[in-house]
């Protein structure tokens, strides 16, 4: 196989390791997550702050006043360390001031000094303004933006120069170019030799582009692989990808090497959402084919899984607001919104949105998330009631 050498395959995973780690990239990895989450501070709390930065908070600058408000939250929320809450949240407005993010619409900081924790996450979706005074970093919100996005890799081969793209929480980033090799012949050269010649460079370069691309799909733990490639260098490209990569491709989409990077997130868009669409009705299958065994349909069957804590995926409608109740005493989730919860006797609390709970302690017990929102997903749960799960025993 015509791999990469070791120095490109240095380069390229320095690149990846650069551009993952600039703020404001897109990028969500669960070693990152889980890094933020188990942060802890002894002293000093971390302030963890989401900011809206839709166009329609960014006009007439609407989120100074926002962040001015979470600011003043963050202050009655510091208790004895008044000072260095308000030492973190200079520090973010120095952030922010120093260079608004020019794409997305959401913004996060997760600030320690004491702790040397200082990170910027940028989001493509909207993420409600609010701020958490505590002793380790608020990360379910970006946690389950990450759950409800796949991740994609879209691949444009060529045999002048391969470029690759990452695709998380509605945004599109290049994240690496590959050169071809230079095709340079003499005149002495005969025609036959200079189509053996460029045959056998698109070879090469088809070959490591797929050595590119297993690289960037486990780097930056892809769940989804979409390429556009000429006709002579598919079946070699295809051909090289490892097993792991190879069972991640969904499939080609047709677009010019040459593309912007809008050009390239709107040509794969209609590829992407039928991606997500099959994966839908996929999981809705399996809870199907798995429902006298290891899992349960219905709203009051996946609530009582999930308070045994027994759900490995929920499926729920990603639109889909039901009013229900909470436990005061166990925690316990109910479609009850008053009176006492007949296993515990606790009083119950009615909520607005118990679909937002449900969320919430599925991602507190790791359970992965499918947010259905296509037609041909919604037509699939509908039989099963609102919600649905597959259990982990």
């Amino acid at each position: 196989m015509s791999a990469l050498s070791p120095d490109e395959r240095d380069a390229l995973l320095k690149e990846l390791r650069r551009r993952t780690t600039t703020p404001g990239f897109h990028f969500l990895s669960s070693d990152h997550l889980a890094r933020l989450n188990e942060a802890r501070s002894d002293g000093d709390p971390i302030v963890s702050l989401y900011l809206d930065m839709s166009p329609e908070a960014r006009l007439g600058s609407t989120w100074t006043t926002t962040f001015k408000d979470l600011c003043e939250k963050a202050m009655a929320q510091a208790g004895d360390h008044k000072a260095a809450v308000q030492r973190e949240c200079e520090r973010i407005k120095e952030a922010l001031d120093a260079g608004l993010p020019k794409t997305g619409r959401g913004v996060v900081f997760f600030s320690c000094e004491a702790q040397g924790l200082f990170e910027q996450i940028g989001t493509a979706v909207t993420l409600p303004s609010e701020v958490h005074v505590t002793d380790n970093p608020y990360v379910r919100p970006l946690a389950r933006v990450r759950d409800e996005n796949d991740r994609f890799v879209l691949a444009l081969l060529s045999m002048h120069k391969s470029r690759f793209f990452f695709s998380q929480i509605g945004l599109v980033e290049e994240v690496y170019e590959l050169d071809g090799e230079e095709f340079a012949v003499t005149d002495l050269v005969s025609k036959d030799q200079k189509q053996d010649r460029k045959a056998e460079l698109r070879r090469q370069q088809a070959q490591r582009s797929a050595h590119a691309l297993d690289l960037i799909t486990k780097t930056l733990e892809a769940r989804h692989v979409l390429y556009s490639a000429p006709a002579d260098m598919e079946a070699d490209f295809l051909d090289k990808l490892d097993q792991a990569t190879r069972q991640k491709v969904a499939g080609p989409f047709a677009c010019d090497t040459l593309a912007t990077t809008a050009e390239v997130a709107e040509a794969a868009e209609a590829a992407q959402r039928e991606v997500e669409e099959r994966e839908e009705v996929e999981t809705l299958g399996k809870v199907q084919e798995l429902l006298s065994s290891r899992a349960v349909a219905g709203l009051d069957a996946t609530l009582d899984m999930l308070n045994q804590q027994r759900v490995m995926t929920l499926v729920v409608d990603g639109d889909e607001t039901i009013p229900g109740g909470v436990d005061a005493t166990s925690g316990m989730l109910t479609t009850q919104t008053e009176g006492t919860y007949e296993a515990t006797g606790g009083d119950v609390r009615a909520v607005e949105d118990l679909v937002e709970l449900m969320l919430d302690k599925a991602m507190e017990q790791g359970a992965s998330l499918e947010l259905v929102h296509s037609e041909a997903g919604r037509e699939a749960l509908r039989e099963h009631g609102p919600a649905a799960a597959i259990l982990r025993f």
